[in-house]
């Protein structure tokens, strides 16, 4: 490598690392199995250092009693995972009374599970549980950049709220009203790696309602900014090889 190709380089990693701001830069939410699937597939693809949690190495350390509130793999106030913690920070408001542990969230499989979210996931995922918001403390790590499946969410209105460590907030706002059983896929990039980055699902208090979360990765993906210095980097070498 030349002293120019490293100079591009250097100058490109730079302005990437220096960014002083803290922003939400792409955020997608695909619905509906087919279109999930595709953007799922479409996230990975163009991403690295990927880290994803599918929450089926919980072991079955619950109840079945044969009932859609009554069964679950594992219930926990938090539950920490291959991409950081998850936790139940207020829960459900307005229990119906034939639920369990309504301050805990639940790991379920699609014997357990409930609402038609079996039919979205082929194995264990995380569910909320009603619960009123559900925090996530994303991992630290080289990540600016996440993706997952949520299935059933928002029928009843819902949003997401994103925290950085510096006080900035991004509040992601998804399609209202969406019927029961749905399915999405959310990815998300940002300008910054995450480090004491926080995502809140908050369901609203009263809803009764909940929602199943499934494949959760973090990854990193080149800002639009690094890729123009790039670019550039790049058309100048070709300028300069071709006068040298």
């Amino acid at each position: 490598m030349n002293v120019f190709t490293k100079t591009i380089m250097c100058v490109a990693l730079t302005a990437a690392a220096s960014s002083a701001s803290a922003a939400v830069i792409k955020f997608d939410a695909a619905y509906g199995v087919t279109n999930a699937q595709a953007a799922e597939a479409s996230f990975l693809a163009n991403s690295y250092n990927q880290e994803t949690e599918t929450f089926d190495g919980f072991a079955n350390t619950g109840q079945d009693d044969n009932t859609d509130q009554g069964s679950w793999i594992q219930a926990a106030s938090t539950f920490n995972t291959a991409v950081g913690d998850f936790t139940n920070t207020a829960a459900d408001s307005s229990p119906n009374g034939d639920e369990f542990f309504t301050t805990s969230l639940l790991i379920e499989n699609n014997e357990t599970g409930e609402f038609g979210r079996a039919d979205s996931y082929s194995s264990q995922w995380l569910d909320s549980n009603d619960a009123d918001e559900v925090r996530w403390d994303i991992l630290d790590g080289n990540y600016n950049a996440f993706g997952f499946f949520l299935s059933d969410a928002n029928d009843q209105g819902a949003a997401l709220k994103l925290t950085f460590n510096d006080g900035t907030e991004e509040t992601l706002q998804l399609n209202n009203p969406l019927r029961d059983g749905n399915l999405m896929y959310i990815t998300l990039v940002s300008d910054v790696l995450f480090s004491g980055v926080t995502l809140t699902f908050n369901n609203g208090e009263g809803n009764n309602d909940g929602w199943g979360i499934d494949n959760v990765t973090l990854a990193s993906v080149p800002e639009p900014a690094t890729l123009a210095l790039l670019g550039l980097g790049l058309a100048g070498m070709t300028t300069f090889r071709r006068r040298k």
